[in-house]
């Protein structure tokens, strides 16, 4: 009897705690016995709640724009450890910077990388091809040995991918060049947070070196952010890469 009341208390708690999850925003799936967000994944190397504000960046920024802009513009957000980043297509200059400026508005925002286009909107079939290019990069950095794939937000808008990650430097350059060989990508924007070599082998776990997923969520440290060349570079065989300097 004193088995089933512990085991119906858990059921109770998990139960709770997928209730919690909804109401933030967040469809949660259980991975080994671990309650996790749709992105918020063992090799992430953001901390849990600086995962959960990303997400809630977006959430503020979408809605914004929906009531300030609705229909005439395409906005993406993406948010990496509160540096938001925005691609899409807006109608003239002026509605780009009135974009940007809400974004840098929304709060517990730190830094906005605004590469929105002024040209027409997207059309279904390209944003279709968006998405399996976001796929296949995402199926190759999986499958490309020593890279904590799960810690890249991967982006594309009309075919310009864009890779946002704390990665050290190699795992960085590894990663951009995966994504700029494969087919359709036309550039590779990349907007890393470097972090040294010590530090990156301690968050990548054994299985990281097969290509599997690591287990293991990394503590945030206070490592400084040191910025890449900012020269475009021309990977042999594959698109251009363009390294934007992270924000301090």
């Amino acid at each position: 009897m004193a088995g089933h009341w512990v085991k119906t208390r858990g059921v109770r708690a998990v139960a709770a705690l997928l209730a919690a999850a909804s109401l933030a925003g967040c469809v949660p799936v259980l991975m080994g016995g671990a309650l996790v967000g749709t992105t918020m994944v063992a090799t992430d190397r953001r901390s849990p709640g600086i995962q959960l504000e990303d997400q809630a960046i977006e959430q503020r920024l979408r809605n914004a724009v929906s009531d300030n802009f609705g229909d005439i513009v395409q906005v993406t957000p993406s948010s990496y450890n509160r540096h938001l980043l925005l691609v899409g297509a807006v109608p003239d200059q002026a509605t780009k910077d009135r974009v940007e400026r809400f974004a840098k508005g929304t709060q517990n925002v730190k830094a906005v990388t605004n590469r929105l286009d002024v040209a027409p909107s997207r059309t279904v079939s390209a944003g279709a091809n968006d998405s399996w290019i976001t796929s296949q990069v995402r199926a190759q950095l999986i499958g490309t040995s020593k890279l904590p794939s799960n810690t890249f937000a991967i982006t594309t808008f009309r075919g310009v991918v864009y890779l946002q990650a704390k990665v050290s430097r190699a795992e960085g350059a590894s990663a951009a060049r995966v994504a700029s060989s494969v087919r359709g990508v036309k550039q590779v924007v990349t907007l890393y947070e470097y972090i040294s070599d010590e530090e990156a082998s301690r968050t990548v776990g054994p299985a990281a070196s097969s290509g599997e997923p690591a287990v293991g969520t990394p503590a945030p440290t206070a490592s400084q952010l040191a910025p890449p060349a900012p020269a475009p570079v021309e990977p042999q065989g594959g698109a251009q890469v363009i390294p934007i300097p992270a924000a301090p």
